[in-house]
């Protein structure tokens, strides 16, 4: 569709613009609006955004028509806007490549919220350019708790920059053991098969300390552990010989239950987005920093544990036609939970 609108010779003046169609814009609304859900919604490139449009519309925008539809002005930092924060919180990181050139996305993410804090994107993924985002994007936010991956530069930042407790993800921490185990030690002839055979028992043990229904429990499986440590291949040693330096950064969340044993509420986050097995390719830096700012908001608006107006009303920013009715279906089950646990908790 294309709305024409005329010159008046006498007076100058223009035609009305069709209700349909901005003034200024060429396409109709619904139209901008299919392509930003599916922005928001799918894994889609600009040109199938161009084929969805075609076969459902029968027009087709030109890609550049579609990239600039899909950006916004963004700060470096993209901040959501909680009406709290926890203190508890996850940080990763993310690849994607924009113009051909590989970036880093940096996350932030509220655990008990359940929603981003904020995110940015660099070219460099420094210790310097990370201890800058989680300064300044968790700067006067409450931070009791951090759980990171394994990186050797996140224990100083978190605990001398922030004033936080570093906690380690759980599963990386196990995942890197598991290839040692697989990779190294079962493939190795240093050891026999019954070296092989009492290292494996020993270290599913080890596994056994981090999945304990209590922290005295997982206290006394390590202990056991340590009595059997001459069994654990040297290969496998040194991460019994890391929690024993520092039981509590590894087991914290057996101490306290708001305390996530993973990140992987933040990596389903990215895996809900733009999963890291498709390499997301975008065509500019702010078009990339506007997607973040539009999957923040459905995040938020689906799983962020926020009031329902607050929540109809990202809803209605960030897809203005839709209704109350066409909204709530997005709210996940555990967010219906607890809104309806607020709604009772107010009358």
């Amino acid at each position: 569709m294309r709305v024409q609108r005329y010159c008046c010779e006498l007076c100058g003046s223009f035609s009305p613009s069709h209700p349909s169609v901005k003034d200024d814009h060429r396409y109709p609304r619904a139209v901008t609006q299919l392509a930003d859900a599916i922005d928001a919604f799918a894994d889609a490139s600009l040109e199938a955004i161009q084929d969805i449009l075609t076969v459902h519309y029968g027009v087709r925008p030109a890609d550049q028509q579609i990239h600039n539809w899909q950006t916004e002005p963004t700060a470096e930092i993209v901040e959501n806007d909680l009406p709290v924060y926890s203190g508890v919180y996850t940080y990763d990181e993310q690849y994607l490549t924009i113009n051909g050139n590989r970036a880093y996305r940096l996350t932030v993410y509220d655990e008990l919220m359940r929603a981003p804090v904020a995110e940015a994107i660099v070219r460099e993924c420094t210790k310097e350019t990370v201890r800058t985002f989680l300064t300044t994007a968790l700067a006067e936010k409450p931070t009791a708790v951090i759980t990171t991956d394994g990186r050797s530069d996140y224990p100083e930042i978190v605990e001398d920059d922030l004033d936080a407790f570093h906690h380690r993800c759980r599963f990386h921490f196990i995942k890197n053991g598991e290839k040692k185990l697989r990779r190294t030690v079962f493939q190795s002839v240093r050891y026999s098969d019954t070296e092989k055979l009492r290292g494996a028992i020993v270290w599913s043990e080890f596994k056994s300390v981090f999945a304990a229904p209590s922290y005295e429990t997982g206290l006394r499986r390590f202990e056991a552990v340590l009595d059997k440590i001459e069994h654990l291949p040297s290969e496998l040693r040194t991460y019994v010989e890391q929690v024993m330096g520092n039981f509590d950064r590894f087991a914290v969340h057996l101490r306290d239950e708001a305390v996530p044993s993973t990140t992987n509420n933040l990596e389903r986050y990215y895996g809900h987005t733009k999963p890291t097995r498709i390499k997301r390719r975008f065509r500019s830096l702010q078009h990339a920093r506007a997607f973040l700012k539009r999957q923040m908001r459905v995040r938020t608006i689906k799983q962020g544990l926020i009031s329902r107006e607050r929540s109809l009303s990202l809803g209605r920013e960030l897809f203005p036609s839709l209704s109350r009715e066409q909204l709530e279906p997005l709210f996940t089950d555990a967010k219906q939970r607890y809104l309806s646990w607020r709604d009772r908790d107010v009358d």
